[in-house]
């Protein structure tokens, strides 16, 4: 795809707003002079970020689905004290979720919030961003501009006890309104792509005790979106982030939920008795109150409708591209080359090809190889080296135990969940490991601090989760087997 058209398209699903179908977006890629099948157009709406999937073969954008829907937060004490506030979780799911919240463009009476830069104690700004998840936060109090000097690798993960964050003023709320400690800002979006968002205060009533009508609405709004977040966990489980879970709340239920009288996910979950925060794995979902998040549910109870898994092994072998660059250019920083050797590394233990596969798959490592060779420096790649090795090392056990696992579970409800949810999450990272130092070397090589300190969590987590699981994959062998008399 040439890049002004791939310019075009992204454009277009960043900005349409409207409901469409594979047909229209077919259609829209021809004016672009592409003749698209339809399973084309399916294929790159599914994979993209940027848009849903709706009933009868339908599509809404994400700047569609949330565009001029109301949602709402109150400021903290603290932050009313500094005549301000940051943007930091509040938004979700309502903006770009690849967009950083210090970048996010605040207008008031058509005029944007001056941004400031503030100090904040690091317990009060982390939980400013607690959706993002508490192992995620951090990295993003880190990622704004006002903390360029911290390095987070070489600090555990850990912030300082002081951080800055770029936040945006009240003054002009102060101002026109008398802005205060317990008034609400009510917000909606009005650009997606540029992350703009339009606020109007909400004055509490002077007397605390008394409780209006919009307080009494606001709290049917918190029992129904704790509703929606519980009928979600049942339908869909543990999505792949909070994000994604609210996203899709939000989207089927958006006309009840987005109303002027709306309260905010952040006050839900500290008031709320059915749904908290729970470890997921060694990440954080937005789950049934003080129940462990399960990796298996009816959800994806397909995990366990194919025991023979071995029977589709070549196919499912078929390694991303730079899994095969990646253990190549591994044998090129040890300045050799043994294409059956790296072979034998990408099959796991016990699996076997016919003659024909086998040499389909030398062919495309030698063919790899060639062209991997020819731009490859030793030099450039002596601190990444290492790191890949270890990152490989991670990838053969942790996708030998995925696959032992597959082929043996029965039932993977019998399973230890936690250890199958860390087990998913390191798979899927390392994976990413190994895509971004294959893909993108350089910011690898400028990374190698932060991949290091990574790899060692990941390394010491497998370690700890393991052992239980190979005894469970062990105890379903023994399960499997009949005795005939």
């Amino acid at each position: 795809m040439k890049a002004q058209t791939k310019t075009l398209i992204d454009r277009f699903l960043r900005t349409y707003r409207e409901v469409f179908s594979d047909k229209d977006f077919a259609r829209m890629l021809g004016k672009m002079g592409m003749r698209v099948t339809r399973k084309i157009c399916e294929d790159y709406l599914a994979s993209s970020d940027c848009v849903f999937m709706l009933d009868d073969g339908l599509y809404i954008t994400r700047a569609g689905a949330f565009s001029n829907r109301w949602f709402s937060f109150k400021p903290t004490r603290g932050e009313v004290e500094h005549n301000c506030f940051a943007a930091g979780a509040r938004c979700m799911p309502f903006v770009d979720p690849e967009m950083f919240p210090s970048s996010l463009t605040f207008t008031y009476k058509g005029e944007a919030l001056p941004r400031k830069i503030v100090t904040f104690a690091s317990p009060d700004a982390a939980d400013l961003f607690a959706l993002y998840g508490a192992e995620f936060a951090s990295q993003y109090i880190a990622s704004d501009p006002a903390n360029e000097g911290i390095d987070l690798a070489s600090q555990d993960f850990e912030l300082p006890s002081e951080v800055c964050l770029t936040v945006n003023s009240l003054e002009p709320l102060v101002k026109y309104c008398g802005f205060k400690y317990g008034d609400r800002i009510l917000c909606r979006v009005v650009d997606w792509d540029f992350g703009q968002i339009e606020v109007v205060p909400v004055k509490r009533d002077e007397n605390p005790m008394r409780m209006q009508a919009d307080d009494l609405e606001r709290q049917n709004w918190y029992a129904r979106l704790e509703s929606d977040l519980l009928e979600s966990f049942d339908a869909a489980g543990p999505c792949a982030s909070i994000e994604e879970q609210l996203a899709c709340v939000f989207l089927d239920d958006g006309k009840a939920l987005c109303t002027v009288h709306c309260g905010s996910v952040e006050e839900l979950l500290q008031q709320s008795r059915k749904v908290a925060y729970e470890p997921f794995g060694v990440e954080t979902r937005i789950w049934k109150a003080g129940e462990e998040v399960p990796a298996v549910g009816k959800w994806n109870n397909f995990l366990n409708a194919d025991a023979d898994a071995y029977g589709r092994m070549f196919e499912d072998l078929a390694a991303p591209d730079f899994v095969f660059d990646a253990y190549i250019e591994d044998q090129l920083f040890e300045k050799k080359y043994d294409p059956d050797l790296i072979l034998d590394r990408i099959l796991p233990d016990g699996v076997h090809l016919k003659p024909e596969e086998r040499k389909i798959l030398l062919l495309h490592i030698d063919s790899c190889h060639a062209i991997i060779k020819k731009d490859y420096n030793w030099f450039a790649d002596f601190y990444i080296g290492p790191l890949r090795r270890r990152a490989l090392a991670l990838y053969r056990k942790a996708n030998q135990l995925v696959l032992e696992i597959d082929r043996f579970a029965a039932n993977l409800e019998r399973y230890p969940q936690q250890e199958l949810v860390i087990l998913s999450q390191i798979f899927n990272h390392v994976l990413h490991m190994l895509e971004m130092i294959e893909r993108e070397p350089a910011a690898a090589t400028e990374d190698v601090d932060r991949i290091e300190a990574s790899l060692d969590g990941m390394e010491c987590n497998f370690e700890d989760i393991s052992g239980e699981l190979s005894d469970a994959v062990k105890s379903e062998k023994r399960n499997g087997f009949i005795v005939v008399k």
